[in-house]
């Protein structure tokens, strides 16, 4: 709308040369639908096929992380090109078509004539005159200016806003994910490896266990035998399987595991009856707090529980109840074929697993550290999905730039010179133009901040893991980067108007009217 506004400005006395000879509206029109048309057709053919592969690709790679997936075959969708060429089409020529009709109406001879520049108008900062009376004449032209051009203001704040938000969404989707394995291992499964046994864990009843008890007293701080089940668990949104855990001594479980709420509150161990699900699960299932649950443990054996309390939890979904709970809900004591471990110091973990692998009794062991470490190399591909929002951005940011500081440019020039005769330095010309754009890229940030803490929990609430829940936040760091990168291009777009703005020719500018 802006840069066909611009156009058809620009070439108003060829308007009305072109009706004054006779030439129809609609033919002068279809120049102008032509030019806006084939820009439209050429940018949606280009980033039809640019979209259909470059995305997908970065997606499929954001995926791969969660997923262990083959290749993808890129299918081209005949309906949906033409629906997007349809959108580029209607935008771009229906904004022009307004445009046109809107000059169009007046006659040749008014055509022919330039128009008249917009009059002053008082703005709202003028009646505060505490502040007002404090700024510079340059910079009260230059705020002016501002707000006299509503138009061009409103694309510059959506266009600056649409790109801060951009940016602050894909730093924030890293800062949601990235530390999701350190929050897991760090605050939630606190013991430094686990280990499955292949047969109930009773110290001294057997002899297999020998070279197991005289390993953990040996190498291992301190211990706890768990009993993990599969279980199924049916809510009002349908069934889902999660990890049963029930430790053999409660009073020492939360030394391994710490269950807290989302705003950190510690959660106590559930008694009898009673269980605690992490917050993903109960979710999906639909189940709250104070909800009675069943869950099958399979061979037909079931139990109900009682929802306690709802747990913070990162990877994998866990119900956690007593060892009583089970006792009175299946009639027997659990099988404790886990074992939970801290390491003793000077022991390093993985020496540790592999003497833990060697006895007869365990049948796998599982290092916490080596699971961060993988965790954080998968979340390492996100910086593409970054980059790939960067780059959008800084497109958007460019485009909506370069393009308003071209037509205001374009529009002043005769302004422009004029100063210029005055004896404005080029310094201070630049200054008197891109003053604006920074005032404009500074409020389009401030709006920008904040659409983009919306935009990321729109994004987040859509990436659908059953089993990875995300704590959506966005750090510090990240709002001065994304406020960094908008002004920063900008500060490209200056630089390139700059060399514009010193090849203005004064006498020719001046004299371009008559």
């Amino acid at each position: 709308m802006t840069t066909m506004n611009r156009m058809v400005e620009e070439q108003r006395t060829q308007i009305g040369v072109l009706k004054a000879l006779g030439y129809s509206e609609a033919s002068i029109m279809g120049k102008y639908l032509f030019y806006a048309g084939s820009a439209a057709v050429a940018g949606a053919v280009v980033g039809f096929l640019t979209g259909s592969v470059l995305f997908p690709s970065v997606i499929w790679t954001a995926y791969k992380i969660m997923y262990r997936m083959g290749d993808y075959m890129v299918l081209w969708s005949v309906p949906l090109a033409v629906q997007s060429l349809a959108v580029a089409l209607l935008c771009s020529m229906g904004t022009t078509c307004l445009t046109c009709r809107y000059e169009l109406k007046s006659a040749a001879a008014e055509l022919i004539r330039p128009r008249a520049p917009k009059s002053g108008k008082r703005i709202w900062l003028e009646h505060l005159p505490f502040l007002w009376n404090r700024l510079s004449f340059l910079t009260k032209v230059s705020i002016r200016n501002v707000f006299r051009y509503r138009q061009r203001f409103f694309m510059m704040v959506m266009g600056i806003g649409g790109c801060t938000a951009l940016l602050l969404t894909g730093f924030g989707v890293k800062d949601t994910i990235a530390d999701v394995g350190a929050l897991q291992f760090g605050e939630i499964q606190l013991y430094d490896m686990s280990a499955t046994l292949k047969n109930a864990y009773e110290p001294g009843d057997a002899r297999e266990d020998a070279e197991l008890s005289r390993t953990l007293e040996q190498d291992v701080q301190d211990w706890l035998a768990v009993s993990e089940k599969s279980v199924d668990i049916t809510g009002t949104e349908g069934v889902r399987t999660a990890s049963l855990v029930i430790p053999r001594d409660v009073r020492a479980a939360p030394d391994y595991v710490g269950l807290h709420t989302e705003e950190g509150e510690p959660v106590a161990w559930p008694g009898v009856g009673e269980a605690v699900l992490n917050d993903n699960l109960a979710k999906r299932c639909g189940i709250k707090t104070g909800d009675t649950i069943r869950l099958s443990v399979g061979d037909g054996e079931e139990l109900e529980v009682r929802v306690t309390a709802l747990c913070r939890n990162f990877i994998s979904n866990y119900v956690y109840i007593s060892p009583e709970t089970w006792e009175e809900g299946i009639g027997t004591a659990p099988e404790y074929r886990s074992l939970y471990l801290h390491t003793a110091k000077g022991i390093r973990d993985r020496a540790l697993a592999e003497k833990l692998l060697a006895c007869d009794a365990v049948s796998t062991v599982s290092v916490n550290a080596d699971m961060l470490n993988q965790v954080e190399n998968m979340m390492g591909s996100l910086d593409s999905v970054v980059l790939l929002i960067i780059l959008c951005a800084g497109a958007l940011a460019f485009i909506v730039i370069y393009n308003l500081t071209n037509i205001n440019i374009t529009e002043r020039i005769r302004e422009i010179a004029t100063i210029k005769v005055l004896g404005f330095y080029p310094r201070e010309t630049s200054a008197y133009v891109f003053r604006e754009n920074v005032l404009l890229t500074a409020i389009g940030a401030a709006a920008g901040l904040l659409g983009g803490i919306w935009l990321l929990h729109f994004v987040m609430a859509r990436i659908d893991i059953d089993m990875i829940s995300f704590q959506v936040r966005i750090l510090p760091i990240s709002y001065i980067r994304s406020v960094l990168l908008t002004f920063a291009f900008m500060l490209v777009v200056d630089v390139m108007m700059y060399v514009k703005l010193g090849k203005i020719n004064m006498a020719e500018s001046l004299k371009s009217v008559e």
